[in-house]
């Protein structure tokens, strides 16, 4: 039987899941689960990643596969056909389940899954992993420089995120629409364990009925219709979802009055934004959190004044020289990297404040960027690839807190707008959707000595530049700002 299951509080015929017009039962969701786990659990290897849309049969896949010895390795939709592959090879996955048919591949055997037909395809090649003892799931980072780290988590990890979570959100029997890809840790423990733990219902719809087209939000009044028809009492968005939440209230849209409570995390959240978003009646909540202490780490359950709240009953914390650190429950370990221990503190690479509230997070410590979908994007690497032409004399990315990256830019004087213009979108062709760069300054002179923007040994000094062209950076986010790569309205996830 799937863990999660023994800790729930649901009757037989308590509703558990429901998608569209079908819904599960606790006691059907139970069997289905069973007889998967069965399926599942006569494969050979060690792991079977899981490449799915927001479905019923994600939620099933999940959980059966907690009641095996098989390790899960969710894939997100938002990641490129190369970190794909190195996802699956660096993890070891013996087998891919897919809700599609892979090009060229053919699938082993086919499931069907409450109507659903799932594609079981084996991994050519798959290598032994070892695991650290324990590990239950594999969840992969974006990577900061584009190559995917593997978290690995054990169950207990798991588990106890989504007790706290259900300890300090007292809303009873909630029901819950997932807005975000289940693929991330962030919406599956906190969008699915946590509420069932609490009594409630989980609803899931196709990300393309969302308004999703790939990893872009295309059709926003589809997520606002969603959001009426499910008429949830529980949402989690990201900083980007929550200003279309803002624009679209503002604009005459009635949110439901079974709303209760909408987490907001992901990505450092402007304070003005939160403060708009009580102005307009929305129930916000800031949280903060990273995979590798199994998601969510703090939430503010008070109000909007900016900090993410205490962190969770389970969490032990500490700043040291600005930087936070955290203990508990964290991660056992990167594959391929040495284990974590227990008592072994882990550094966030995040400077925060304390406050009355809680923690109030400041930014990185280093040179990370978090765009306001979440994603960790280090700088270097759009700018090596920007670097790797030679008509780009000098650069620096910037974007943190945004819905994209800029770029400023010193090139060959010979260079025209529309050269700049097809220079980023062959860049850009290199990327995943989240690290591409939709706007640039143009520089009238270089990064210098001189003017304070380069070290001795020729380093871009960051935060000099940062300063220096703060107008100029602040226009590029501006609301008169017109993106000349792709509309603004579209939004990464």
């Amino acid at each position: 039987m799937p863990k999660l299951f023994s800790q729930l509080p649901h009757q037989s015929n308590d509703v558990l899941f429901r998608a569209a017009d079908v819904t599960l039962t606790f006691a059907q969701a139970q069997k289905a689960c069973q007889q998967l786990s069965e399926t599942l659990s006569q494969l050979h290897g060690q792991s079977v990643a899981l490449k799915l849309d927001n479905s019923l049969p994600w939620l099933l896949c999940d959980l059966a596969l907690s009641a095996t010895t098989k390790v899960a390795i969710p894939l997100p939709a938002f990641f490129s056909a190369e970190q794909v592959a190195h996802a699956i090879q660096q993890s070891g996955a013996s087998w891919l389940l897919a809700d599609d048919e892979i090009k060229d591949k053919q699938a082993t055997k086919t499931l069907n899954v409450c109507g659903e037909v799932l594609h079981l395809y084996e991994v050519e090649d798959a290598g032994p992993v070892e695991y650290f003892p324990n590990t239950q799931k594999v969840t992969f980072t974006s990577g900061s420089t584009g190559t995917p780290k593997g978290v690995c988590l054990s169950w207990q990890n798991q588990l106890q995120v989504a007790k706290s979570l259900a300890q300090v959100i007292t809303l009873s029997q909630p029901k819950h629409l997932c807005l975000l890809p289940l693929a991330v840790l962030l919406e599956n423990i906190a969008g699915v364990y946590a509420p069932l733990l609490r009594g409630g219902c989980v609803e899931v719809v196709a990300l393309s009925e969302l308004g999703f087209t790939g990893s872009q939000l295309s059709h926003p009044n589809k997520l606002l219709n969603a959001i009426t028809v499910a008429q949830p009492n529980s949402l989690i968005v990201v900083p980007e979802l929550l200003r279309v939440l803002c624009q679209a209230v503002g604009t005459g849209w009635l949110p439901p009055s079974s709303l209760k409570f909408i987490a907001v995390g992901g990505a450092k959240v402007d304070v003005s934004l939160l403060q708009r978003a009580a102005k307009l009646g929305l129930p916000v909540f800031q949280g903060y959190g990273l995979s590798e202490a199994g998601s969510v780490v703090a939430l503010n359950t008070a109000g909007q004044d900016g900090s993410v709240g205490q962190p969770l009953p389970h969490i032990e914390y500490r700043v040291v020289d600005s930087e936070l650190y955290l203990r508990g429950n964290n991660f056992l370990g990167y594959l391929g990297d040495k284990a974590m221990a227990p008592e072994q503190w882990l550094a966030t690479g995040d400077r925060v404040s304390v406050t009355e509230n809680g923690l109030r997070i400041e930014g990185r410590v280093k040179n990370l960027i978090i765009n306001s979908f979440g994603r960790n994007i280090a700088p270097e690497w759009p700018e090596s690839v920007l670097l790797s032409h030679g008509e780009v004399l000098q650069c620096m990315v910037v974007g943190e807190g945004q819905p994209y990256l800029s770029a400023l830019l010193y090139v060959a004087a010979s260079m025209s707008a529309a050269d700049i213009e097809l220079l980023l979108e062959s860049v850009n062709a290199t990327l995943p959707d989240y690290a591409h760069i939709k706007n640039y300054i143009r520089l009238n002179q270089p990064f210098s000595l001189e003017n304070g923007l380069l070290t001795a040994n020729g380093r871009i000094r960051r935060e000099a530049i940062l300063h220096h062209y703060q107008s100029a950076i602040a226009a590029l986010y501006g609301t008169q700002q017109t993106v000349p790569l792709q509309p603004e309205s579209f939004l990464h996830i």
